[in-house]
Protein backbone atom coordinates (compact mmCIF):
# COMPACT_ATOMS: atom_id res chain seq x y z
CA UNK A 1 0.00 0.00 0.00
CA UNK A 2 2.80 2.38 0.87
CA UNK A 3 4.76 1.68 -2.33
CA UNK A 4 1.67 1.83 -4.59
CA UNK A 5 -0.18 4.81 -3.18
CA UNK A 6 -2.08 5.42 -6.43
CA UNK A 7 -3.99 2.20 -5.86
CA UNK A 8 -4.94 3.13 -2.31
CA UNK A 9 -8.20 4.82 -1.39
CA UNK A 10 -9.06 5.90 2.16
CA UNK A 11 -12.76 5.56 2.98
CA UNK A 12 -13.51 7.83 5.94
CA UNK A 13 -16.21 6.53 8.28
CA UNK A 14 -15.55 8.45 11.49
CA UNK A 15 -12.14 9.77 10.44
CA UNK A 16 -9.55 9.81 11.99
CA UNK A 17 -11.05 7.38 14.53
CA UNK A 18 -12.53 4.82 12.14
CA UNK A 19 -11.62 4.45 8.46
CA UNK A 20 -10.64 1.90 5.83
CA UNK A 21 -7.61 1.84 3.54
CA UNK A 22 -8.50 0.09 0.26
CA UNK A 23 -5.89 -1.37 -2.12
CA UNK A 24 -7.43 -1.73 -5.59
CA UNK A 25 -6.71 -4.76 -7.83
CA UNK A 26 -8.61 -6.79 -10.46
CA UNK A 27 -8.44 -10.09 -8.57
CA UNK A 28 -11.48 -12.32 -9.10
CA UNK A 29 -13.35 -10.03 -11.50
CA UNK A 30 -13.13 -12.40 -14.48
CA UNK A 31 -14.29 -15.33 -12.36
CA UNK A 32 -17.30 -13.34 -11.09
CA UNK A 33 -18.24 -12.48 -14.65
CA UNK A 34 -17.81 -16.04 -15.89
CA UNK A 35 -19.93 -17.65 -13.16
CA UNK A 36 -22.72 -15.05 -13.35
CA UNK A 37 -23.04 -15.47 -17.12
CA UNK A 38 -22.70 -19.25 -17.16
CA UNK A 39 -25.18 -19.92 -14.33
CA UNK A 40 -27.58 -16.94 -14.35
CA UNK A 41 -30.54 -18.89 -12.92
CA UNK A 42 -28.52 -20.25 -10.02
CA UNK A 43 -27.00 -16.85 -9.23
CA UNK A 44 -30.46 -15.29 -9.60
CA UNK A 45 -31.87 -17.73 -7.03
CA UNK A 46 -28.94 -16.91 -4.76
CA UNK A 47 -29.77 -13.19 -5.12
CA UNK A 48 -33.46 -13.78 -4.36
CA UNK A 49 -32.72 -15.82 -1.25
CA UNK A 50 -30.13 -13.24 -0.17
CA UNK A 51 -32.80 -10.53 -0.02
CA UNK A 52 -35.16 -12.67 2.07
CA UNK A 53 -32.37 -13.75 4.42
CA UNK A 54 -31.04 -10.17 4.54
CA UNK A 55 -34.21 -8.62 5.89
CA UNK A 56 -34.93 -11.54 8.23
CA UNK A 57 -31.38 -11.27 9.52
CA UNK A 58 -31.79 -7.52 9.98
CA UNK A 59 -34.83 -8.09 12.21
CA UNK A 60 -33.05 -10.85 14.15
CA UNK A 61 -29.85 -8.90 14.80
CA UNK A 62 -31.76 -5.78 15.89
CA UNK A 63 -33.78 -7.89 18.34
CA UNK A 64 -30.67 -9.62 19.68
CA UNK A 65 -28.81 -6.32 20.04
CA UNK A 66 -31.66 -4.58 21.89
CA UNK A 67 -32.35 -7.55 24.18
CA UNK A 68 -28.65 -8.19 24.79
CA UNK A 69 -27.93 -4.56 25.66
CA UNK A 70 -30.92 -4.44 28.03
CA UNK A 71 -29.78 -7.58 29.83
CA UNK A 72 -26.21 -6.28 29.92
CA UNK A 73 -27.29 -3.00 31.53
CA UNK A 74 -29.86 -4.31 34.00
CA UNK A 75 -29.16 -8.00 34.64
CA UNK A 76 -25.36 -8.25 34.52
CA UNK A 77 -25.32 -10.40 31.38
CA UNK A 78 -22.29 -10.38 29.06
CA UNK A 79 -22.36 -7.61 26.40
CA UNK A 80 -24.07 -8.69 23.14
CA UNK A 81 -21.23 -7.35 20.97
CA UNK A 82 -17.56 -8.27 21.33
CA UNK A 83 -14.55 -7.49 19.13
CA UNK A 84 -13.31 -10.41 17.04
CA UNK A 85 -9.63 -9.96 17.86
CA UNK A 86 -6.94 -12.54 18.64
CA UNK A 87 -6.09 -12.64 22.31
CA UNK A 88 -9.53 -11.28 23.29
CA UNK A 89 -11.96 -13.53 25.15
CA UNK A 90 -14.85 -13.53 22.66
CA UNK A 91 -17.16 -16.36 23.68
CA UNK A 92 -17.51 -17.45 27.34
CA UNK A 93 -16.39 -21.03 27.86
CA UNK A 94 -14.08 -21.12 24.84
CA UNK A 95 -10.32 -20.69 24.56
CA UNK A 96 -8.96 -17.31 23.57
CA UNK A 97 -8.99 -16.82 19.79
CA UNK A 98 -5.47 -17.43 18.46
CA UNK A 99 -3.82 -15.30 15.79
CA UNK A 100 -3.76 -18.02 13.10
CA UNK A 101 -7.36 -19.09 13.73
CA UNK A 102 -8.31 -15.42 13.49
CA UNK A 103 -6.42 -14.56 10.31
CA UNK A 104 -7.64 -17.68 8.44
CA UNK A 105 -11.26 -17.12 9.54
CA UNK A 106 -11.11 -13.45 8.53
CA UNK A 107 -9.57 -14.32 5.14
CA UNK A 108 -12.35 -16.81 4.33
CA UNK A 109 -15.05 -14.52 5.71
CA UNK A 110 -13.93 -11.49 3.69
CA UNK A 111 -13.22 -13.40 0.50
CA UNK A 112 -16.60 -15.16 0.40
CA UNK A 113 -18.46 -11.97 1.36
CA UNK A 114 -16.93 -9.69 -1.23
CA UNK A 115 -16.89 -12.24 -4.05
CA UNK A 116 -20.65 -12.67 -3.60
CA UNK A 117 -21.23 -8.90 -3.92
CA UNK A 118 -19.33 -8.90 -7.18
CA UNK A 119 -21.05 -12.06 -8.46
CA UNK A 120 -24.57 -10.61 -8.10
CA UNK A 121 -23.41 -7.24 -9.45
CA UNK A 122 -22.25 -8.91 -12.66
CA UNK A 123 -25.51 -10.88 -12.87
CA UNK A 124 -27.32 -7.54 -13.22
CA UNK A 125 -24.59 -6.13 -15.52
CA UNK A 126 -23.48 -3.62 -12.92
CA UNK A 127 -19.88 -2.65 -13.53
CA UNK A 128 -17.42 -3.78 -10.85
CA UNK A 129 -14.58 -1.28 -11.01
CA UNK A 130 -12.11 -3.10 -8.79
CA UNK A 131 -11.53 -5.65 -6.08
CA UNK A 132 -8.74 -5.92 -3.60
CA UNK A 133 -7.47 -5.91 -0.06
CA UNK A 134 -8.27 -3.52 2.74
CA UNK A 135 -7.33 -2.70 6.29
CA UNK A 136 -10.02 -1.59 8.71
CA UNK A 137 -8.56 1.03 10.98
CA UNK A 138 -9.49 1.98 14.50
CA UNK A 139 -7.01 4.83 14.94
CA UNK A 140 -4.33 2.47 13.60
CA UNK A 141 -4.73 -0.07 10.74
CA UNK A 142 -5.43 -3.34 12.54
CA UNK A 143 -8.02 -5.59 10.82
CA UNK A 144 -7.38 -7.16 7.38
CA UNK A 145 -10.34 -7.22 5.00
CA UNK A 146 -11.28 -7.50 1.34
CA UNK A 147 -13.63 -5.55 -0.94
CA UNK A 148 -15.22 -5.28 -4.36
CA UNK A 149 -16.18 -1.92 -5.76
CA UNK A 150 -19.38 -1.91 -7.86
CA UNK A 151 -20.19 1.34 -9.64
CA UNK A 152 -22.22 3.13 -6.93
CA UNK A 153 -24.09 5.44 -9.33
CA UNK A 154 -25.00 2.53 -11.59
CA UNK A 155 -26.14 0.46 -8.61
CA UNK A 156 -28.27 3.32 -7.24
CA UNK A 157 -30.05 3.67 -10.60
CA UNK A 158 -31.22 0.05 -10.67
CA UNK A 159 -34.46 -1.43 -9.39
CA UNK A 160 -34.73 -1.85 -5.64
CA UNK A 161 -34.84 -5.63 -6.07
CA UNK A 162 -31.46 -5.62 -7.80
CA UNK A 163 -29.94 -3.23 -5.26
CA UNK A 164 -31.15 -5.40 -2.39
CA UNK A 165 -29.71 -8.50 -4.09
CA UNK A 166 -26.25 -6.98 -4.49
CA UNK A 167 -26.16 -5.58 -0.95
CA UNK A 168 -27.50 -8.69 0.78
CA UNK A 169 -25.36 -11.21 -1.12
CA UNK A 170 -22.29 -10.78 1.09
CA UNK A 171 -23.98 -11.49 4.39
CA UNK A 172 -26.04 -14.33 2.93
CA UNK A 173 -22.87 -16.01 1.67
CA UNK A 174 -21.39 -15.68 5.17
CA UNK A 175 -24.45 -17.33 6.69
CA UNK A 176 -24.22 -20.17 4.17
CA UNK A 177 -20.52 -20.57 4.92
CA UNK A 178 -21.31 -20.64 8.63
CA UNK A 179 -23.84 -23.42 8.01
CA UNK A 180 -21.38 -25.53 6.00
CA UNK A 181 -18.59 -25.24 8.57
CA UNK A 182 -21.02 -25.87 11.42
CA UNK A 183 -22.08 -29.16 9.83
CA UNK A 184 -18.44 -30.14 9.25
CA UNK A 185 -17.61 -29.19 12.85
CA UNK A 186 -20.53 -31.07 14.41
CA UNK A 187 -20.69 -34.19 12.24
CA UNK A 188 -17.06 -34.81 11.30
CA UNK A 189 -14.40 -33.13 13.43
CA UNK A 190 -16.06 -33.03 16.85
CA UNK A 191 -17.05 -36.75 16.82
CA UNK A 192 -13.51 -37.79 15.81
CA UNK A 193 -12.01 -35.73 18.64
CA UNK A 194 -14.53 -37.19 21.08
CA UNK A 195 -13.69 -40.72 19.93
CA UNK A 196 -10.00 -40.40 20.80
CA UNK A 197 -10.39 -38.47 24.06
CA UNK A 198 -12.06 -38.94 27.41
CA UNK A 199 -13.38 -36.21 29.65
CA UNK A 200 -11.42 -35.76 32.86
CA UNK A 201 -13.60 -33.02 34.27
CA UNK A 202 -14.40 -29.34 33.80
CA UNK A 203 -11.77 -26.62 34.05
CA UNK A 204 -12.48 -23.00 35.00
CA UNK A 205 -10.88 -20.85 32.29
CA UNK A 206 -12.16 -17.39 33.26
CA UNK A 207 -13.69 -15.63 36.26
CA UNK A 208 -15.63 -12.47 35.38
CA UNK A 209 -14.34 -9.34 37.09
CA UNK A 210 -16.59 -8.31 40.00
CA UNK A 211 -18.86 -11.30 39.29
CA UNK A 212 -20.29 -13.55 42.02
CA UNK A 213 -17.49 -16.12 41.62
CA UNK A 214 -14.77 -13.46 41.73
CA UNK A 215 -16.28 -12.09 44.94
CA UNK A 216 -16.21 -15.61 46.41
CA UNK A 217 -12.51 -15.92 45.52
CA UNK A 218 -12.70 -18.50 42.72
CA UNK A 219 -9.56 -18.71 40.54
CA UNK A 220 -8.90 -19.80 36.97
CA UNK A 221 -7.38 -23.22 36.15
CA UNK A 222 -9.23 -24.91 39.02
CA UNK A 223 -11.03 -28.16 38.20
CA UNK A 224 -14.67 -28.34 39.28
CA UNK A 225 -15.24 -31.39 41.49
CA UNK A 226 -18.85 -30.89 42.59
CA UNK A 227 -21.80 -28.48 42.67
CA UNK A 228 -24.02 -28.58 45.76
CA UNK A 229 -22.56 -31.97 46.62
CA UNK A 230 -23.21 -33.48 43.18
CA UNK A 231 -20.15 -34.79 41.35
CA UNK A 232 -19.14 -33.03 38.12
CA UNK A 233 -17.43 -35.31 35.60
CA UNK A 234 -18.14 -33.40 32.40
CA UNK A 235 -19.82 -30.29 30.97
CA UNK A 236 -23.20 -32.05 30.77
CA UNK A 237 -23.10 -32.72 34.53
CA UNK A 238 -22.32 -29.05 35.16
CA UNK A 239 -25.06 -27.81 32.84
CA UNK A 240 -27.57 -30.11 34.55
CA UNK A 241 -26.72 -28.62 37.95
CA UNK A 242 -26.96 -25.02 36.72
CA UNK A 243 -30.02 -25.24 34.46
CA UNK A 244 -32.42 -24.19 37.24
CA UNK A 245 -30.09 -21.63 38.82
CA UNK A 246 -31.81 -18.40 39.84
CA UNK A 247 -30.73 -15.08 41.28
CA UNK A 248 -29.76 -15.21 45.00
CA UNK A 249 -29.40 -19.02 44.96
CA UNK A 250 -26.51 -20.18 47.13
CA UNK A 251 -24.15 -22.46 45.18
CA UNK A 252 -21.65 -24.71 46.96
CA UNK A 253 -18.76 -25.09 44.54
CA UNK A 254 -15.96 -27.57 45.24
CA UNK A 255 -12.80 -27.52 43.13
CA UNK A 256 -9.55 -29.47 43.29
CA UNK A 257 -8.12 -26.79 45.60
CA UNK A 258 -10.90 -25.67 47.93
CA UNK A 259 -14.64 -25.11 48.48
CA UNK A 260 -16.60 -21.91 47.78
CA UNK A 261 -20.00 -20.46 48.63
CA UNK A 262 -21.28 -18.34 45.73
CA UNK A 263 -24.41 -16.18 45.80
CA UNK A 264 -25.76 -16.19 42.25
CA UNK A 265 -26.35 -12.86 40.56
CA UNK A 266 -28.92 -11.99 37.89
CA UNK A 267 -28.31 -12.62 34.21
CA UNK A 268 -30.73 -12.94 31.27
CA UNK A 269 -33.56 -14.29 33.43
CA UNK A 270 -31.36 -16.88 35.16
CA UNK A 271 -28.78 -17.03 37.89
CA UNK A 272 -25.31 -15.82 37.00
CA UNK A 273 -22.04 -17.10 38.47
CA UNK A 274 -19.56 -15.24 36.26
CA UNK A 275 -17.63 -18.38 35.30
CA UNK A 276 -16.34 -19.59 31.96
CA UNK A 277 -15.39 -23.25 31.76
CA UNK A 278 -14.02 -25.76 29.28
CA UNK A 279 -13.93 -29.58 29.27
CA UNK A 280 -10.59 -30.97 30.35
CA UNK A 281 -9.80 -33.89 28.09
CA UNK A 282 -7.15 -36.60 27.92
CA UNK A 283 -6.27 -38.84 24.96
CA UNK A 284 -7.26 -42.50 25.33
CA UNK A 285 -3.80 -43.48 24.04
CA UNK A 286 -0.52 -41.56 23.76
CA UNK A 287 -0.26 -42.50 20.06
CA UNK A 288 -3.15 -40.12 19.37
CA UNK A 289 -1.43 -37.06 20.86
CA UNK A 290 0.14 -35.67 17.67
CA UNK A 291 -2.80 -36.53 15.42
CA UNK A 292 -5.24 -35.42 18.10
CA UNK A 293 -3.44 -32.13 18.60
CA UNK A 294 -3.64 -31.32 14.87
CA UNK A 295 -7.26 -32.45 14.71
CA UNK A 296 -8.19 -30.38 17.76
CA UNK A 297 -6.56 -27.33 16.16
CA UNK A 298 -8.51 -27.89 12.94
CA UNK A 299 -11.72 -28.49 14.88
CA UNK A 300 -11.30 -25.20 16.67
CA UNK A 301 -10.48 -23.50 13.34
CA UNK A 302 -13.72 -24.81 11.82
CA UNK A 303 -15.63 -23.58 14.84
CA UNK A 304 -14.12 -20.09 14.56
CA UNK A 305 -14.85 -19.95 10.82
CA UNK A 306 -18.45 -20.82 11.66
CA UNK A 307 -18.67 -18.32 14.53
CA UNK A 308 -16.97 -15.49 12.60
CA UNK A 309 -19.15 -15.90 9.51
CA UNK A 310 -22.34 -16.15 11.58
CA UNK A 311 -21.52 -13.23 13.88
CA UNK A 312 -20.09 -10.86 11.27
CA UNK A 313 -22.67 -11.89 8.67
CA UNK A 314 -25.52 -10.96 11.02
CA UNK A 315 -23.76 -7.86 12.37
CA UNK A 316 -23.29 -6.57 8.83
CA UNK A 317 -27.08 -6.63 8.39
CA UNK A 318 -27.61 -4.00 11.08
CA UNK A 319 -29.48 -1.02 9.57
CA UNK A 320 -26.57 1.25 10.36
CA UNK A 321 -24.47 3.67 8.33
CA UNK A 322 -22.00 2.14 5.86
CA UNK A 323 -22.84 -1.50 6.65
CA UNK A 324 -24.65 -3.49 3.95
CA UNK A 325 -27.72 -3.58 6.19
CA UNK A 326 -27.54 0.20 6.49
CA UNK A 327 -27.48 0.60 2.72
CA UNK A 328 -30.38 -1.84 2.35
CA UNK A 329 -32.34 0.07 4.98
CA UNK A 330 -31.70 3.37 3.18
CA UNK A 331 -33.01 1.94 -0.12
CA UNK A 332 -36.06 0.64 1.79
CA UNK A 333 -36.63 4.07 3.37
CA UNK A 334 -36.47 5.74 -0.05
CA UNK A 335 -39.05 3.28 -1.36
CA UNK A 336 -41.38 3.81 1.61
CA UNK A 337 -41.07 7.58 2.19
CA UNK A 338 -40.29 8.67 -1.40
CA UNK A 339 -38.73 11.93 -0.15
CA UNK A 340 -34.96 11.89 0.27
CA UNK A 341 -34.91 14.20 3.31
CA UNK A 342 -37.40 12.05 5.21
CA UNK A 343 -35.61 8.84 4.25
CA UNK A 344 -32.26 10.25 5.39
CA UNK A 345 -33.65 11.40 8.73
CA UNK A 346 -35.10 7.94 9.48
CA UNK A 347 -31.92 6.23 8.28
CA UNK A 348 -29.66 8.49 10.37
CA UNK A 349 -31.86 8.08 13.45
CA UNK A 350 -31.83 4.29 13.27
CA UNK A 351 -28.08 4.28 12.52
CA UNK A 352 -27.27 6.32 15.62
CA UNK A 353 -29.58 4.15 17.72
CA UNK A 354 -27.67 1.02 16.64
CA UNK A 355 -24.33 2.76 17.10
CA UNK A 356 -25.31 3.76 20.64
CA UNK A 357 -26.16 0.16 21.56
CA UNK A 358 -22.84 -1.05 20.12
CA UNK A 359 -20.84 1.59 22.00
CA UNK A 360 -22.55 0.57 25.25
CA UNK A 361 -21.67 -3.08 24.58
CA UNK A 362 -18.03 -2.25 23.87
CA UNK A 363 -17.49 -0.13 27.00
CA UNK A 364 -15.95 -3.04 28.98
CA UNK A 365 -13.55 -3.73 26.12
CA UNK A 366 -12.50 -0.07 25.85
CA UNK A 367 -12.01 0.13 29.63
CA UNK A 368 -9.74 -2.94 29.55
CA UNK A 369 -7.90 -1.60 26.49
CA UNK A 370 -7.27 1.82 28.06
CA UNK A 371 -6.22 0.19 31.33
CA UNK A 372 -3.78 -2.00 29.41
CA UNK A 373 -2.30 1.01 27.58
CA UNK A 374 -1.90 3.05 30.78
CA UNK A 375 -0.50 0.05 32.63
CA UNK A 376 2.04 -0.50 29.86
CA UNK A 377 3.07 3.18 29.83
CA UNK A 378 3.42 3.26 33.62
CA UNK A 379 5.55 0.11 33.44
CA UNK A 380 7.82 1.70 30.83
CA UNK A 381 8.38 4.93 32.74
Amino acid sequence: MFLNKKRVKVEKILFPLIYMALYRTKIGLKLMDTISKKYPKLVGLFSFLSVIAGFLGMIIIIGLLVKGTFNFLFFGAPPPVAPLFPGVKTVPGLPVLSFFHWIIAIFILAGVHEFSHGLVSRLYNINVKSSGFAIFSFILPIIPAAFVEPDEKELASRKEREQFGVLAAGSFSNLLTAGVFFLLFVFIFAPIVSAITISEGVLIVKVADDGPSAIAGVNVNERIISINGNSINNVDDLSEQLVDLRENDLVLLETNTTKYEILAGAGDGKGYLGLSFYPEKQYIDDKYKLFGGILSWLTLLFFWIFAANLGVGLFNLLPMGPLDGGKMFYVLCMKIFKKENTAKKVWIGVSFFCLGLIVISLIPFFVRFISFIFGTLIGLF
